[in-house]
């Protein structure tokens, strides 16, 4: 009963930021808008979530499947490292700023986006080849994404127009 209600509460985070972390990435607002602070606030919580589950169920795992899970333990730290950092871009606005940013949460949405695909084809049976094939097209396409977003908000940048920052 408790995994599974750590399973749902580590799930709903990850949808909570990746929706949020859509908006936020597309409209990069003030210093540190709330939409950015409630993304990042879900991103942390859908990683403490899913510590938490492997501590739980770690006793109970094989050798393999704590590799794994220590693995994916990793990512996720590093997945919300990622979100920190885009914080830290957002806040202080050094140079090429936007670029960074966009960089650190598209990664963040890189990983939850593959995180959802990738655990909802092994729950439905899929064949590890096909499981890795969508998880190459999901980075692929995200990274695409990326270079789309970063290629629009530098065109509209301030000073890529000869206008001063606001």
């Amino acid at each position: 009963m408790l995994h599974n209600l750590l399973i749902v509460a580590h799930a709903a985070f990850a949808v909570a930021a990746f929706f949020l972390g859509v908006i936020a990435v597309l409209r990069p607002a003030g210093r540190m808008s709330t939409t950015f602070r409630v993304y990042l606030a879900a991103l942390w919580l859908m990683v403490l979530f899913l510590i938490t589950v492997v501590l739980v169920d770690w006793m109970g795992l094989d050798p393999s499947s704590r590799i794994v899970y220590s693995a994916l333990l990793a990512l996720a730290v590093y997945t919300g490292w990622r979100g920190w950092s885009a914080a830290r871009d957002l806040q202080h606005r050094a140079d090429d700023w936007q670029s960074a940013y966009i960089e650190d949460v598209g990664f963040t949405l890189i990983a939850l986006f593959d995180g959802f695909v990738i655990v909802s084809s092994i729950d439905l049976g899929a064949p590890i080849a096909l499981v890795v094939a969508i998880g190459v097209l999901g980075v692929l396409a995200g990274r695409h994404g990326i270079q789309r977003v970063k290629g629009r908000a530098l065109l509209s940048s301030p000073a890529r127009l000869g206008r001063k920052p606001a």
